[in-house]
């Protein structure tokens, strides 16, 4: 899969891309339908996205970014806050001299694609937000195993939370491998960042046409808290999709795709 760095505040960072790869110091060309970005969920990476970069990749153009210190873009920490997430998006998107495209978002991605939508709702065509919520439910417990694994007191875990109990070993293994490529620390900083995201009053500001995913099976943000994400965005769609967890693009990732295709295609 084709893939570039840019760099951006001094970070270099990786990302995923659509079409043929160019010069080191060349962007490719982003011309072909529409243009794509997807932003991964916390402590994640590109890679989590090649399901849907290979889909898009078909009629349309797409990129898929490592946040700062996520896979393979320089750096050992994560930013504080989703909105400085979402102001370095905004940074990468101008240092690519993107043309105005449709942000997709998972988990924290897609506090980052709120937080964007309702600042800079120029940048953009369409908003798809998947197991995402207004606030994020992150219980003390699970915030402080992250800060023994961060301090050594306990080993990376790999847990099934993320997942629906449909779903088979093998897309587990494979978001496990996706996880140890970003330093524990960064997810850390990142579950922090989601914990003090608030985008209640970002939904009444949200004009963009949007696509709201859920997984039926979510255990991180449930479907109950999807729907009220839904209702609070004027004129969202929502969508339910059986037999995935928060994981919904990976685990039922023609479907996903399916649904993110025919958003796009009713678009103006």
């Amino acid at each position: 899969m084709p893939a570039k760095y840019v760099t951006v505040d001094d970070v270099a960072v990786h990302y995923l891309h659509s079409g043929p790869t160019t010069l080191p110091d060349v962007a490719p060309a982003f011309d072909r339908g529409r243009l794509f970005i997807l932003l991964h969920a916390a402590g994640s990476n590109a890679g989590m996205w090649r399901r849907q970069v290979d889909a898009a990749a078909l009629d349309h153009s797409v990129v898929a970014l490592d946040l700062p210190g996520h896979g393979r873009s320089s750096g050992v920490e994560g930013l504080a806050t989703t909105d400085a997430y979402a102001d370095f998006v905004v940074r990468f998107a101008a240092a690519l001299r993107l043309r105005p495209f449709i942000l997709v978002g998972r988990s924290m991605g897609a506090a980052i694609a709120m937080t964007i939508a309702a600042r800079r709702p120029e940048l953009l065509e369409g908003l798809v937000l998947a197991c995402a919520a207004a606030r994020f439910p992150i219980r003390d417990e699970n915030l402080a195993v992250l800060h023994d694994v961060v301090r050594g007191r306990l080993p990376q875990q790999f847990t099934t939370e993320t997942f629906s109990p449909a779903t088979g070993m093998e897309l587990m293994r494979e978001a496990w491998t996706e996880q140890v490529k970003t330093d524990p620390r960064v997810r850390y900083t990142d579950i922090l960042a989601c914990r003090g995201f608030d985008g209640g009053p970002l939904l009444d500001r949200i004009r963009t046409p949007t696509l709201v995913i859920a997984g039926a099976d979510d255990q991180v943000t449930p479907v109950a808290l999807v729907e009220e994400l839904a209702r609070g965005i004027r004129n969202a769609r929502l969508e339910v999709i059986p037999a995935a967890g928060h994981q919904a693009p990976l685990e039922q990732a023609d479907r996903f795709n399916r649904l993110v295709a025919d958003f796009a295609a009713a678009l103006p």
